[in-house]
């Protein structure tokens, strides 16, 4: 009887190995870095504070548990403002009051990232889903056959017609069909919890 694969937030609750924590600091943190950059005041300490969010993923992940759609991206934006506040308290200084490229003071930013009803928040999401799916895409890849790859990415990534795929590649519609199907499946599988 075949297994059900585990997820990788499964994986690291259960037994983490270090090839999935490289895996989780592989998929998070770009994200972590990309957003940090954005904040006004922080500039070069960027990387260190992302080191700081990437810690405190590591210790609590495997007690994160997901309660509704959008529950680890949430949790992670969350732990990202909250490493920020902490890094200028540890610091005994406080944020810049002055203004970043968008307006924004450096705690109206932080506010504003926090609040889930807020548009850099919906933004966050969005760039959240994106990058973790990018990111699955290389992980998954080498679980399959060139052919099985090139079908699910003309049809379900560039959105191209299955009998055009099909064609081009000479196979069946079905053989597109069920590649696309196959490829969405181990990212299921690997993405569980990561990514709605």
């Amino acid at each position: 009887m075949p297994t059900t694969s585990l997820s990788l937030l499964e994986r690291l609750r259960r037994q983490p190995s270090a090839p999935d924590w490289e895996r989780l600091d592989g998929l998070c943190r770009p994200l972590v870095l990309r957003w940090l950059a954005r904040v006004p005041g922080l500039q070069d300490e960027a990387a260190d504070v992302a080191q700081e969010v990437m810690m405190v993923v590591v210790r609590e992940v495997g007690r994160f548990e997901r309660r509704r759609e959008g529950s680890f991206r949430a949790w992670l934006r969350a732990v990202t403002v909250n490493q920020v506040r902490s890094y200028w308290r540890a610091r005994r200084r406080r944020p810049l009051a002055g203004l970043g490229a968008d307006g924004d003071s450096t705690e109206g930013f932080l506010a504003r990232l926090e609040d889930p009803h807020s548009d850099l928040s919906r933004q966050w999401d969005a760039e959240h889903d994106q990058v973790i799916f990018d990111r699955l895409l290389d992980v998954v890849r080498p679980d399959f056959a060139e052919q099985t790859w090139e079908a699910f990415r003309r049809f379900a990534v560039e959105a191209r017609p299955a009998a055009a795929v099909a064609a081009e590649l000479g196979v069946s519609e079905n053989a597109v069909l069920l590649a696309k199907s196959r490829v969405l499946r181990r990212l299921r599988e690997e993405a569980g919890g990561l990514i709605d």
